[in-house]
């Protein structure tokens, strides 16, 4: 494992200047969410380790999911430090802005490919982890006597490649588990609307749903509520999100915003890090995985199973769809998502 993280370091060429002696490099962390957020959750051990390991000087900037905070809080960021790492694709159009106006300043978008040549981006191919999260939500439904599982997801599909994927992996590691499985799908609409994310979540469970995967930031722990009232399953995202509801939660796929930030932030120190250059997390690198949780909700058999099909998935024996074309863009082929995604009534179990 520490060799594919030097392989990892290495593909960003060196182009940034060293840092001067003895003073920490500055850098601000902005997140386009708050800090109840997985993905904030998921990144804190990155800038942690980032402190505790490297001569740097992190400022964190946290827009809560409000737009009109983003553009001030880039440029802010930009003002004050020689790195700006932006987290969340809500982000992108910002850290263009400021990228243009500071052109001194090292810029990295995180979650989504920037359009601008200049800044560095990290993708999570969180596909690849979505489709083991659909063959387990397939299996344990099954053991519930149900063929119906439910996703629920938080902006617009076309609006965001990463919503997009995490739909493309898990329908088709459900449909490649069951052929005759039903996946019942949804948009919140927002990043933080967990009443909303409830009442979906609800209605998904009422139509037979035994199992729902949620990817919607703040708005998914309106589904663990619902989960836990309505004694159904659920797969979380970003962080272990077991410890919310040990018996509810099944597992949650993995995007790992630690290591991300910490390579990143190593890779700058090290004067390692090139503008424009795209970095990609996979199952392969652990940048997306299952959290493997050690309940007792999930059997040892499908466990193993799970397993076998990640090493599967890492050889290429098994080709996960993807949003994204090799060099990062945004398929733009794909047929984008209507605003709401087909959900029809209530029905029997």
């Amino acid at each position: 494992m520490r060799f594919l993280r030097v392989v990892l370091l290495a593909l960003w060429s060196m182009s940034a200047a060293p840092l001067q002696a003895r003073r920490p490099l500055p850098i601000g962390v902005v997140f386009s969410c708050g800090p109840e957020d997985s993905m904030f959750r998921s990144s804190l051990g990155g800038i942690k380790r980032a402190r505790s390991e490297l001569d740097v000087k992190i400022t964190s900037y946290l827009c809560n999911y409000n737009s009109a905070e983003y553009e001030k809080a880039v440029a802010e960021a930009a003002r004050r430090n020689r790195l700006v790492l932006a987290v969340g694709s809500p982000l992108a159009e910002a850290v263009d802005t400021a990228a243009r106006a500071h052109e001194s300043v090292d810029f990295v978008l995180l979650d989504a490919k920037s359009v601008n040549p200049g800044v560095s981006s990290v993708l999570f191919h969180q596909s690849e982890a979505s489709y083991l999260a659909g063959v387990l939500a397939v299996r344990l439904a099954a053991r519930r006597n149900s063929r119906k599982i439910g996703i629920i997801l938080g902006e617009r599909g076309e609006k965001t490649p990463a919503m997009l994927d995490f739909l493309l992996g898990f329908e088709q590691g459900a449909k490649d588990a069951d052929g005759r499985a039903t996946l019942l799908k949804r948009s919140v609409q927002s990043w933080n609307d967990p009443q909303k994310a409830k009442a979906i979540a609800r209605a998904m469970h009422d139509e037979g749903a035994q199992v729902i995967f949620q990817a919607a930031g703040l708005s998914g722990n309106g589904v663990v509520e619902a989960a836990i009232e309505e004694g159904f399953y659920v797969i979380g995202v970003d962080e272990p999100q077991e410890r919310l509801a040990p018996g509810v939660v099944l597992t949650a796929v993995l995007k790992r915003f630690d290591l991300a930030l910490f390579d990143v932030i190593s890779a700058r120190v090290g004067g390692h890090l090139r503008r424009g250059a795209t970095l990609h997390y996979r199952l392969w690198n652990r940048g997306v995985e299952l959290s493997w949780t050690s309940n007792a909700l999930i059997p040892d058999e499908l466990r193993r199973e799970l397993e076998r099909l990640s090493y599967r998935i890492v050889d290429r024996a098994i080709r996960v769809a993807s949003c994204y074309n090799d060099d990062g863009t945004f398929k733009a082929a794909l047929k984008p998502l209507p605003p709401e995604f087909s959900f029809s009534g209530a029905g029997k179990r």
